[in-house]
């Protein structure tokens, strides 16, 4: 399992037992790996994950969304992932007995990885246009490439935190690191140069709460036994 962020895997282990940039068992048969945001990050985490055993790789965590009707805290499992001008199939029998478990049921379709955030709504509006994907990330495709290269199963599970026409505050992606851990100095920073991003701030809060609940329920209905491809 390849998490991004510490919020995305503390929906799976309790902060205490969370080490970013390192592995933690989960149970017998579920590696974990929190690696920080971007598609190097992942990929280098999934071939970490392979040489640690693994025999499968999931993406997990969270996604912008494109598709227009998508709200915060729809959860994803997608078909199909485009990155770099390729689009891949997930694993097909592997997410069939994932979406059988879930409920309510999960978005499939196309989801588009990139390697930076879609900041404003204009480029939302531009890569749903472009791909017609139902969401983005930054994770996603870098894993299922490796996945396809190693000729193991690849698989992503993400919950929407920001809508379509949400874009996303300035200083709420200057005020993190790369694990999506507050920088308050930075944070501040961005918001006196610009005040109005502190209601966005607070908006954007609400929306990663209604993700992160989404990700909790998703868990407790597939576990690690749930999850074994």
């Amino acid at each position: 399992m390849v998490v991004a962020l510490q919020t995305e895997a503390d929906t799976v282990l309790p902060p205490a037992a969370l080490a970013c940039g390192a592995t933690v068992a989960i149970g017998a048969s579920l590696l974990l790996r929190c690696c920080g945001m971007g598609p190097e990050r992942a990929a280098d985490a999934a071939r970490t994950l392979l040489a640690e055993g693994a025999t499968a790789l999931l993406s997990y965590g969270t996604a912008g969304a494109l598709a227009p009707e998508l709200a915060p805290g729809a959860l994803l499992l997608p078909e199909r992932i485009a990155y770099h001008g390729t689009v891949r199939a997930v694993d097909a029998s592997w997410r069939q007995r994932i979406a059988a478990r879930l409920s309510p049921a999960p978005v499939a379709g196309l989801l588009l990885t990139q390697s930076r955030p879609l900041v404003t709504v204009a480029d939302k509006v531009e890569a749903f246009r472009a791909t017609g994907a139902a969401a983005v990330d930054m994770e996603s495709g870098a894993v299922l490439e490796v996945a396809d290269a190693a000729g193991v199963p690849g698989l992503a599970l993400r919950a929407v935190i920001d809508g379509a026409a949400t874009a996303l505050p300035r200083a709420a992606v200057a005020g993190v690191d790369a694990y999506g851990r507050p920088r308050f100095g930075a944070m501040v920073a961005a918001l006196l140069r610009r005040p109005r991003d502190g209601v966005d701030c607070v908006r954007l809060g609400g929306d990663l709460r209604r993700a992160r609940q989404s990700l909790v329920r998703a868990w407790a209905q597939l576990g690690p036994e749930g999850l074994a491809a």
